[in-house]
């Protein structure tokens, strides 16, 4: 994506953190900021992972009761994820220390969890309340994650990246203590770097682990994209970590690395595309010692299939050679769509203003839309006009290449109309 890109509302280093953090299931992820803070976040969370009823604290012995949220008026204000302080002036001059108390007291009284995570806004942080010794006080057997500085300056990627370094370096010990005495029957691996956030995440987790199942490779744990605290018990227990996003897993399968000497796979970008695809399975069977002969067959007819059918598309308009594009996302994400398009669909990179196809998210394609000519806006990212995904879509891996390719035709069409 080039720099004279149009300004759009974009998602900041706060949400990119609260996303990755609620991607775990069973937490509570506490903000310590002021009201407007909390309601998106709480309603696009649950709208991202909607998560099954939360329970109340319950004694050994006793069945959990239900939570009904309409009766969470205090720090939840009755919606199921994401409490806040709801901070105000005088909280900014006394400090914020008490009510972060109360929150957490009312929490620990009225949910039941598996972790717990409180993020500061950037001014609570200047505040200098000492939270995590407060978490610790009331939660001494509780996982938690203290957040001091999420920048609403900062790209949602780099508030993402930020959030699962914390998470493994202040709860990792936690966790792990309870990890399973041995690994699996076969390889196995953790995918680092995805985010609830990302468009799509849903399938394409399913994507790359079919992928790697045809190969023999188990996932024991796709960290903070749906992952359970079991799950993340596992990740000790993996021959490798991958991480697919560099902007977001780097900083934690370094730690991994450093604390407990695990090997990590940092690809340059996710595998969007054919080529990319086959690189990364390829390279992940290689370093774990499995084959990749049931990928390769498939990946094969897919070729074909693809092959087909731009082939169609070409005979009668000359086209998707020499098409003009855009992409807006994530960094890795844009580099690795731009390769894909070009080099296997001949199109040509350019800039919003001037493509036939722009992908691009909700926002970005609403302003292109409002300021220019003709094109065809498709969604990649986050946020969106609120297209209901009944089937989980992708763009990664196999069935990903193929999704991208039927969006460039049909937006071909589209542009051309």
């Amino acid at each position: 994506m080039t720099e004279n890109s149009l300004k759009s509302i974009t998602p900041d280093g706060i949400t990119g953190s609260v996303f990755v953090l609620e991607g775990i299931k069973n937490s509570i992820t506490l903000l310590n900021a002021p009201m407007g803070c909390k309601f998106y976040h709480s309603s696009i969370s649950q709208r991202l992972m909607p998560r099954p009823p939360m329970y109340l604290p319950s004694k050994e012995g006793e069945e959990p009761s239900e939570v009904n949220f309409s009766n969470l008026n205090d720090w939840f204000f009755r919606q199921g994820r994401v409490p806040c302080t709801w901070l105000d002036s005088h909280d900014y001059v006394y400090g914020t220390a008490d009510k972060v108390r109360e929150a957490l007291e009312y929490i620990k009284k009225n949910v039941g969890f598996d972790i717990l995570c409180v993020a500061d806004s950037p001014g609570a942080s200047l505040i200098g309340d000492d939270l995590r010794e407060l978490c610790s006080e009331i939660f001494p057997d509780k996982p938690t994650v203290v957040l001091e500085t999420p920048g609403f300056s900062a790209d949602h990627w780099d508030g993402a990246a930020a959030a699962i370094e914390a998470l493994l370096v202040q709860a990792g010990e936690k966790i792990f203590c309870d990890a399973p005495l041995s690994a699996g029957k076969g390889p196995s691996v953790n995918i680092i770097g995805m985010s609830l956030w990302q468009k799509y995440s849903e399938g394409n987790i399913d994507e790359i682990k079919r992928l790697l199942g045809m190969c023999g490779i188990e996932v024991n744990c796709v960290l903070c994209a749906g992952c359970s605290i079991e799950e993340m018990r596992s990740i000790p227990t993996a021959d490798l970590n991958i991480v697919l996003y560099p902007e977001i897993g780097t900083a934690g399968a370094m730690y991994l690395k450093t604390r407990y000497g695990m090997p990590c796979l940092i690809c340059d970008g996710p595998p969007v595309g054919f080529d990319a695809v086959t690189e990364f399975v390829h390279d992940v069977c290689e370093r774990l010692g499995t084959s990749h002969d049931a990928f390769d067959e498939e990946m094969s007819r897919s070729r074909a299939t693809a092959w087909y059918k731009i082939s169609g598309v070409h005979a009668s308009s000359g086209r998707p050679n020499g098409t003009v594009f855009a992409v807006k996302s994530i960094p890795s994400e844009e580099r690795a769509c731009c390769r894909f398009f070009t080099d296997y669909l001949g199109m040509k990179q350019g800039s919003p203003e001037t493509a036939e196809l722009v992908f691009a998210d909700a926002n970005t394609i609403s302003e292109l839309m409002l300021e220019r000519r003709e094109f065809c806006g498709i969604e990649m990212s986050n946020p969106s006009m609120g297209y209901v995904d009944v089937i989980p879509k992708c763009t990664l891996g196999i069935r990903g290449a193929l999704f991208l390719i039927e969006q460039v035709l049909n937006g071909l069409m589209t542009a051309m109309v």
